[in-house]
């Protein structure tokens, strides 16, 4: 097999997801793991970073089963594993066992490029999780959302689409769906095509105020601000998913800021909001920021429909990011 669109990916013995657009890679693995887990009720799953696993446990959790128990093995960050971990991969693509789905997942740098092209040469499935970065191509990314779910979107409402949240792919997505639940036609009714008044109707200045609130509020420890700009938000309205993904945005921000020797020019960011996120960052140690986005992946995934309040995994996720950042987890 080639290239495959995360969409369209399959479980197999050797699973490659490559390129540094975090939504993408994140869709491709939730995929293979429900697929997974819908094949197999008994599966075993088990997830490491490339620092966190060694060659040793690469042959302990690869190897042939007696009784062939099913395993989904995830190595994220793999390129950045220690040379005697990509040699043992390497050697391993080339004759995986058919009980195992192998998952190495590479966020885009080229450090030990040849195990990606040991991957692709071995003929295992890849999905290329290349960034989208020009408005065109986020504009076709937009599309595709809606068309997968069988609805029609009129283009210059996938444009106001683009210029109001394209910035962040996932608050982009977020925005997309939550469109189309709030264009939901009734029972027996055929949908129409959503409009740019339908887009202007969402976003309205709302998911730019509130939730960007919310976002800047949670972030600088304001546990209680947080919480009455979340009730308010509710309210209004403004839907879970936007402000998780919000939030997210403003996570990242803080987290690319605390990067040793970041500057607003290599993060992107204008000088004023780059030196904003830059005291944020002070208050966070590397553990607290992963902590915080733990927090996030949980809410996410709640607010999409893993938990049946919404509100009140949002309100989880204000009270564990502020206490990662008194406690500096």
């Amino acid at each position: 097999m080639a290239e495959v669109q995360w969409h369209s990916i399959e479980p197999a013995p050797v699973v490659l997801i490559a390129g540094k657009e975090a939504l993408l890679a994140q869709r491709a693995l939730e995929r293979i793991v429900r697929l997974s887990r819908e094949r197999h009720a008994d599966l075993e799953i088990h997830r490491f970073t490339s620092t966190e696993i060694t060659k040793s446990n690469v042959l302990q959790y690869t190897a042939p089963s007696l009784f062939g128990e099913p395993r989904l093995v995830i190595i994220d960050e793999v390129t950045r594993g220690a040379e005697p971990l990509i040699n043992a991969l390497m050697e391993y693509v080339q004759s995986p066992e058919q009980d195992v789905t192998l998952v190495l997942i590479n966020r885009g740098d080229q450090r030990a490029k040849k195990l990606l092209d040991a991957v692709k040469k071995s003929g295992a499935p890849w999905v290329n999780a290349a960034e989208i970065k020009t408005a065109k191509a986020k504009m076709t990314f937009a599309m595709s959302e809606f068309s997968r779910a069988r609805r029609r979107v009129n283009s210059d409402a996938v444009k106001a689409l683009v210029d109001a949240f394209g910035a962040d792919l996932m608050e982009l997505a977020a925005v997309s769906t939550q469109l189309m639940r709030d264009t939901e036609p009734e029972p027996g009714q055929q949908a129409g095509p959503i409009t740019l008044r339908h887009v202007e109707a969402l976003t309205a200045g709302r998911a730019e105020t509130t939730g960007f609130a919310i976002a800047d509020a949670c972030l600088a420890g304001k546990e209680r601000e947080a919480l009455v700009l979340l009730r308010q938000a509710e309210l209004s309205g403004l839907s879970p998913v936007a402000i998780v993904a919000t939030i997210v945005r403003k996570a990242r921000q803080v987290a690319q800021a605390a990067i040793p020797g970041a500057t607003a020019k290599s993060t992107g960011m204008q000088d004023w909001m780059f030196r904003n996120n830059a005291q944020l960052a002070r208050h966070y140690s590397e553990r607290a920021l992963a902590s915080v986005f733990e927090s996030l992946a949980a809410a996410d995934a709640a607010v999409k429909g893993n938990d049946r309040d919404p509100m009140w995994a949002l309100q989880r996720l204000i009270v564990e990011i502020s206490r990662a950042r008194r406690g500096r987890a």
